[in-house]
């Protein structure tokens, strides 16, 4: 998955690189070990000195090479403290359709993107397997849920509706092993944007609802199995 993300992206050593919204800094980790010079930004603070420290790391065992810049700052997207055309690429991997207005943060993205620079915009194709795909139809069916932000069928083509042009998509399909009880436990966390706008009464029964599907598929919950899933990224350039 990652190795499709940075092929579209077209990243070189020495680029200077957004993670926004990184999380734990997967894709940022990936980017400083291929030269990239690397700022991930993510609201979540736990999230970002978990990312810090695996910087540290990183540099402390040789992974990166020693001109190579890393930092992590804790900031909104819809008020980056970064100049205008800080970066040549920007990803932002399953972040948008959780930015409530989404419009201050494609502007933003706009500004601190060089003339011609990238913005990969990435997203789940929501295709772990039969038992998953059915539990979240009917969820949002019963329950009206949606994104907080871009809703969910607008998320690959809402960037074209806003102006940003085209530059390369891919999809990737892999298959992951996992315990299907690993599932139950995400969504009793609200690990997923479905999920937090429901009640509390909501999501036990919609937590209940999956386990039946999930015992129906698989049986044993804690039984490791290989669930199908993928990913698709979508590059673009602003307006």
């Amino acid at each position: 998955m990652l190795t499709a993300d940075y092929d579209l992206l077209g990243l070189r050593a020495g680029e200077r690189l957004l993670d926004l919204g990184c999380g734990f800094g997967r894709h940022a980790f990936e980017a400083a070990r291929r030269g990239a010079h690397v700022v991930a930004v993510d609201l979540a603070p736990d999230e970002l000195e978990t990312a810090v420290a695996t910087f540290v790391a990183m540099r402390a065992g040789g992974e990166l090479a020693v001109d190579v810049r890393t930092l992590a700052v804790r900031a909104d997207a819809r008020r980056l403290p970064f100049a205008d055309g800080a970066f040549d690429r920007v990803i932002a991997s399953e972040v948008l359709e959780h930015i409530p207005d989404d419009g201050p943060a494609l502007a933003e993205l706009a500004r601190v993107l060089r003339p011609g620079g990238l913005l990969l915009h990435g997203g789940d194709d929501h295709a772990r397997g039969t038992a998953w795909r059915r539990w979240r139809a009917r969820t949002e069916a019963q329950f009206g849920v949606e994104n907080v932000g871009v809703p969910r069928a607008r998320i690959e083509t809402f960037l074209e509706e806003e102006g940003w042009r085209p530059a390369g998509v891919e999809t990737v399909r892999f298959a992951r092993r996992t315990r299907p009880r690993t599932m139950l436990e995400l969504i009793e966390a609200r690990s997923w944007s479905l999920t937090w706008r429901m009640s509390d009464p909501q999501l036990a029964e919609a937590v209940s609802a999956l386990r039946e599907d999930l015992v129906a598929a698989f049986g044993d919950l804690d039984r490791e199995v290989e669930i199908e899933t993928g990913f698709w990224v979508r590059a673009y350039q602003a307006a």
